[in-house]
Parts: structure tokens; sequence; C-alpha cells
């Protein structure tokens, strides 16, 4: 038996009345795959009812609300929750976010109950809130109502919206982990552009992401068209055609198969890596709002944006609880967002350009190649300078050239010498410098000057960094 299928044989051999209710409803009679999760309503004890399907079947029991009767039991990847009945069905039902949500079926039943008319915005594809506080009562639901409307491809209702506008304040007093959530589904939807464009229409985005909404009206110089916010939309809207692609445009078609590997990494709760790096896209220039500047022939400039946006993404983060990892890896691409573009400049990329490069981005220096592109695309699309782009494409080609073909070589050659016999053969104190020439001899080493022990003792003892210190 599936999962499905033991809740069912289970229940009947139980002494309560249980109902099906929410997705698993609403995706029934969209004849929608089955979910990984299960909602159940209990006319009884949920909790212990829980425990005791768990014990049987051998699931992980989670007690998720004693006040309110919620348990979870987490059985071959599903999510089975379990909540006593507040009040009658009815009652229960009307206290649930959307109409589509608020069907219920009872276990071994084919009878709908249906009181808010669910089904009937089922076929005419409406998102409608089940009554006017809905948002009042879970500032979340104002995400859920978005992520829902591009899941399913439905409208959300005009009276809905009005609600939503009223009410967008409220989202940022809301739980910020499931808003987290909610945004990081609606950055994983299909078109997320759209979905962002209508959380700004509807005064979501600026409760939301106050930074973000802080770009609109900030200009640009050129090759920049657009102000700072519309760039940002499209570069959220260029990386995601650059992913739909399969990330054949980055490299001019190499390097796919690695760099879809990469991006398909699960980072922290089953967060992809690639979701995350449109995350970066929608935050990668929130610095530009505390740096602009004019200069005297008019330019404008936004000195140190790419470490100003860094800190303030930071704090954006951690605000929605995202991991460190998530966080160290954004931080990253955002600080060093313009390193590919800036390489791309030049007539030729040295192996040392090459090792600094990842020296300072790691492994998100794959993601920050990816982003380089997009934001080149997002400054005047859809009119794109294609010989402009072809020399992006070349320089992020051969950036991962070297880190995934020169890895040993260039971007992390292994030490030909350490700092103890730095010391010993040039009689060094111990000290910073020591450090700072090992690096330097690693450079070295990534740039083919040096290739043993000897070679790193002569190079250090020409480098200005001894001459510098005596």
């Amino acid at each position: 038996m599936n999962v499905l299928e033991q809740v069912i044989s289970f229940i009947a051999d139980q002494n309560v009345d249980a109902y099906f209710v929410g997705g698993i409803v609403r995706d029934e009679l969209m004849e929608r795959p089955m979910r990984r999760d299960i909602d159940l309503a209990i006319d009884g004890d949920a909790i212990e009812l829980a425990r005791a399907f768990a014990d049987t079947h051998g699931g992980a029991f989670y007690l998720m609300d004693e006040e309110h009767n919620v348990a979870r039991v987490i059985l071959a990847e599903t999510y089975i929750d379990l909540a006593q009945l507040r009040g009658s069905l009815r009652e229960d039902l009307s206290t649930r976010d959307f109409t589509i949500n608020a069907m219920a079926r009872q276990l071994g039943s084919r009878e709908l109950t249906d009181p808010f008319h669910g089904q009937k915005h089922l076929e005419t594809k409406q998102i409608c809130a089940v009554s006017d506080d809905v948002f009042k009562n879970d500032p979340v639901r104002l995400l859920r109502a978005i992520r829902f409307a591009g899941e399913l491809n439905f409208v959300i209702g005009a009276h809905t919206e009005k609600l939503m506008q009223r009410d967008a304040p409220l989202l940022a007093f809301a739980s910020m982990e499931r808003a987290r959530d909610e945004l990081y589904k609606i950055l994983a939807l299909p078109d997320p552009l759209s979905a962002l464009r209508h959380m700004d229409d509807l005064g979501l985005l600026a409760a939301l992401l106050p930074q973000v909404n802080a770009l609109k009206g900030i200009t640009q110089s050129a090759p920049h068209v657009y102000d700072v916010f519309e760039h940002t939309m499209r570069v959220v809207d260029e990386l995601v055609k650059i992913q739909i692609d399969d990330y054949n445009q980055v490299a001019n078609d190499e390097f796919v198969a690695e760099m879809k590997a990469h991006m398909a990494q699960l980072v922290s709760a089953n967060r992809e890596r690639g979701t995350l790096l449109r995350l970066t896209a929608l935050l990668h220039d929130i610095g530009k709002a505390t740096t602009r500047s004019v200069a005297d022939d008019g330019k404008i400039h936004f000195y140190e944006h790419e470490p100003r946006g860094a800190e303030m993404s930071e704090e954006i983060l951690r605000r929605l609880r995202f991991s460190n990892t998530e966080i160290e890896i954004i931080r990253t691409v955002i600080t060093h967002h313009l390193r590919p573009a800036e390489l791309a400049r030049n007539d030729s990329i040295t192996n040392r350009a090459a090792y600094r490069f990842f020296r300072d981005t790691g492994d998100a220096g794959i993601d920050t190649c990816i982003l380089a592109l997009a934001d080149w695309r997002g400054k005047a699309a859809p009119k794109i300078d294609i010989e402009r782009d072809a020399k992006q494409r070349a320089t992020n080609a051969i950036l991962l050239n070297r880190y995934f073909n020169a890895a040993e070589t260039v971007i992390a050659p292994p030490p030909v010498i350490d700092g103890n016999s730095l010391m010993t053969e040039l009689k060094l104190k111990p000290g910073k410098h020591i450090g700072e020439l090992l690096e330097a001899i690693r450079e070295a080493q990534a740039a083919g000057e040096v290739k043993s022990q000897e070679d790193a003792l002569a190079f250090a003892r020409k480098s200005e960094i001894i001459n510098h210190k005596s």
C-alpha cells in the first residue's frame, strides 16, 4: 500500500470521524499528481491518533501544536498532518485561507463539503479569500496567494486583491521563517518575474523587501537604460531564461552538465542553489540605493555598492532566517558580481587572474559567472549588445575551464612549502607577513612561475613582502 492507502486503512479501523482537507482535496479535483503532504481534520484527539499511526507504520511523530491538538507524522517522505476540528466542520473550514483550500471530504465517502464555493473557483481559476480577515489572521497568506496563483496559473479575485492591498503592511510583522519559505517558492516558479511584479503592484514587495523597493527611480548611466529597480527585475528574468536553457548560454555550451549539477545542489532545508541565485539576482544591486554619486561630467557612479549590498543582503537574509551557508553564498556572489564583467574587458585572462577570482569566490564563482551574464543582459534587455555578450560568455568559458579542468594547477595548487620552512630557510620571524608570503607563492604557482620548493624560496627572497619587512 502507498502512504495514502495506509492512512485510509488505519483511520477506517478507528472509531473516529476524519476528513481530508486543504490541498489534497483541491489537487484531487484538479486531477493533479499525488501530493507529498496530507492534511486531515479529526473529530477527536488528533495527537493521540497521529502517535498511534506513527507507531503502527513506523513513521516519525512530531508534536506541532499541543494547544490546538495538531501533530505530524512523516512516513516515506510524506508529511501527514492531523489536527482536531475547530468547532464544526464548516467552522473549521472557515478558518482556512482560500476557498479552493476550504473543501473537505470524509474518509470513506465521495461527498464533498464545500461551503465557500471552492469547486466553482477551481473551475473559474480564481484565488479567493475565505473571509475578509484571512490576511489579518495570518499575513503570510499574502505570499501564499501570489504563490498559488503562479503555481496553478490562476488569477487572484478582485475583492481578494483589495484585501491584500489593505493588509500588505502586515507582512512586515509576519513569521519570517514562513515568509522565507513562501518567497523561496515564489522565486522557484516558472515565471517569478510576473509574481514579483504582482507583489509589487499589491505593496507586498515594499513590505517584505523595502530595500528592493527603494531602488525605484534611481537612474543610471549608459549602458544602463533602466533605473535600478527595473534593471533588477530584468536581471531576474534574464537569469530565469538562462536557467530554462539549462545554462547552455553561460559559457558557449561548455560545462553545462557541471553547472546543472552545481545549481541543483540542496544548500539547506531542500532549498536549491539555482533558486537561491534568483534571490541573489533580486538583491544584487540593493547597495546602489545608498552609494549613488554624480561626477562633474554628469556620469553616475555607485562606488563600493557591491560590498554595501552584500552587507545589506546579510541583514535581510538573517531577518528571513536563511542559513549561514546560504548567506555566505549570496554575500560572496553579490560582493564579486562585477568581477567577470571587469575581466571581460581585458584582451586575455591570465591564470593569475583566474586564481584570484576563485580564491575570493570559491565554488560561488560558478554562480557569479552565471549572474554576471544575466546582469549584463539586464542592462538593456531585450536589446543586447551581441559582441559584448559574446565577450562575456567567452570570459565565463575561460574561468570555468580553469575551475573544472585546471583545479590543481591554477585554482588550488598544492603547497610546495610551508610557513615553518620559510621561516627556517629565510630566517624570518612569525607574523602575518608569513601568511602573505605563502599566498604570494601560491599565486605564483597558479601563474606557472613557481613549481618547487627551491622556486618558492627564490621567489620569496625577491618578494617585496620580505624587503618591506626588512
